[in-house]
This record gives structure tokens, sequence and C-alpha cells, in this order.
């Protein structure tokens, strides 16, 4: 084995894939000794007991008035101190407006932020879902300490500038490597730990006055019933209007035509003998 070919071991012993052989190394070169690099791979063990969760929550609610709704919602994010991630105003059936907004609200404020939205109607939908990634983060952590000190270890290698050339160009592409590893990892990071310390509520408020959630009732069952039937009916009169106002334009179209060619056809009736000039006269056109 050529002296060349050790760097390259060196390297691969500290990127964990291999045990560095117990051979000479150049003196140019500093060495790693085995014991050190066993200690950069093990697991940086339990960071912190804190546990870190993840909070969502979804409300649906039926408001009286979505101006005041909206302006309320509004002033309600900023007491909690959160932020409008996305929102969107709708008109799911005729005049009734709505909207949806996605929150982002501090885990503090959270339980307060959802039991005030709840009062600006009558909640016809609620849901609250927690996630624990408290494994993630401990094994995130971990991974990222070990990753940074194979990258300090590296850095210390390429400082030194000593061996050949191509030794040093392959100890640089595998620093390159390792730091885009350790990037990738702090990025996830920062994203768990801004979910944990900001929750996501989705809030959908539909503009519908007078209205109260169906009892489990028969009563409350055939009311129910009646009213969706009443429902249905006025989109199907809604279809049937729409249906006549994309018809009219054919309509006169037809009326038109009608109005030109019936005189023709009166006279090729009247006068056979030009039936056949007013047959071609009638293709023509």
């Amino acid at each position: 084995m050529s002296d060349s070919a050790l760097p390259l071991l060196l390297l691969a012993g500290i990127a964990g894939c291999g045990a560095a052989p117990q051979a000479s190394r150049p003196s140019d070169f500093p060495a790693v000794e085995t014991a050190d690099l066993k200690a950069a791979q093990e697991p940086a063990g339990t960071v912190g007991a804190t546990r870190q969760v993840i909070y969502q929550a979804t409300l649906v609610l039926h408001v009286e008035d979505f101006g005041v709704a909206e302006k309320k919602i509004g002033q309600l994010i900023k007491e909690t101190g959160g932020y409008v991630a996305q929102f969107r105003e709708d008109r799911p059936s005729g005049a009734q407006r709505g909207g949806r907004w996605t929150v982002r609200i501090p885990v503090p404020q959270f339980d307060h932020f959802l039991a005030e939205a709840g009062k600006l109607g009558v909640s016809d939908h609620r849901e609250v879902k927690s996630e624990d990634v408290s494994e993630q983060f401990v094994d995130l952590e971990a991974r990222l300490k070990n990753k940074q000190q194979l990258e300090a270890r590296l850095l210390e290698i390429v400082a030194k500038r000593a061996g050949e050339i191509k030794d040093i160009i392959a100890v640089e592409a595998e620093l390159a490597r390792v730091r885009e590893e350790v990037e990738r990892m702090q990025g996830k990071l920062r994203y768990l730990t801004d979910r944990v310390a900001l929750t996501t509520v989705e809030i959908s408020a539909y503009e519908r006055r007078d209205y109260r959630p169906p009892e489990a009732t028969f009563a409350g069952k055939v009311a129910a019933t009646f009213w969706t039937s009443v429902d249905q009916l006025r989109q199907l009169a809604e279809a049937c209007v729409l249906l006549a106002v994309a018809v009219s334009p054919w309509l006169v179209v037809l009326l038109l035509l009608a109005l030109f060619l019936g005189p023709l056809v009166w006279l090729a009736r009247r006068h056979p003998k030009r039936r056949s000039a007013l047959v071609v006269q009638a293709q023509a056109i």
C-alpha cells in the first residue's frame, strides 16, 4: 500500500465509514487516534429533558357578520402575538361571505386564542392535534454535534496545507460534503423549532344569520332534512336560470336563421322550377 493512499484512508476513518489502519502515517498529516475518532462518532446523549410538542387546531365557525368577525380575528391575532400565514375570502353560495385563515400563535397563547376565537360565532367543528417530536430533536441534535466535530477535524487538516495536492483536494471535497450535511441538519432543526414554538390554527368562518347547530332529535332531523331540501330546490332553480341564460344566445341565432331561410323554403314550394336553384343557393349559404 503506497503512502499517498494513507491520507484517503484517514479521511474515510474520520467520515465514519471505516477505521484507519494501524500502519505508519505520513509525518506531515496530523494523526487521529482511534479513541478520539470513536468518541467523535458516539451519540451525544440526551440533549435536555424538555418535551417538544407540535400543536395544530382546526376551527369552523358560523358568524352573524363576516366583516365584524374578520376584524375581531385580526385584533385577537395581534393581542396574542401571532401572525397570519395565509388568508382567503370566498363566497361559497350566493351573497354568503366566508374566509379561511392559517394563523401561527405562540404556544403560551394557544388555549386562550382558541377560546376567544370560539366566542366569535357558533362552532360547527373544533379539532386539536399534537405531535411529540422530542425524539427527533434529540436524534437530530446528536447527529449535528457529531458532524460538527468531524467538520472541525477536517478544518484542522485543511489548515495544515500539507501533503500532496490531490490529497488536500480530497480532504476539501469531504469537508464540503460534511458542511452540506451540517447545514441541512441545522435547517431541519430550525424548522422543528419554529413548529414547536408557534402553533398552527386553521380558522374557517362563514356568514350565516340565526344559525343553530342541528340537534340529535327526530324533530331536529326533520327540520334539517326540510331545510336541506329547500336549499337543494333553490340550487335547482338557480341551475335552470343559468341554463336558460346559457342557451339564449343560441336561440337568437336559430331565430335569425329561420327568418332568413323561411322565405327561401316558401319560394321553393311555390315555384318548383326554381327549386334546384334555391337549393344550391341555400347550400352555398
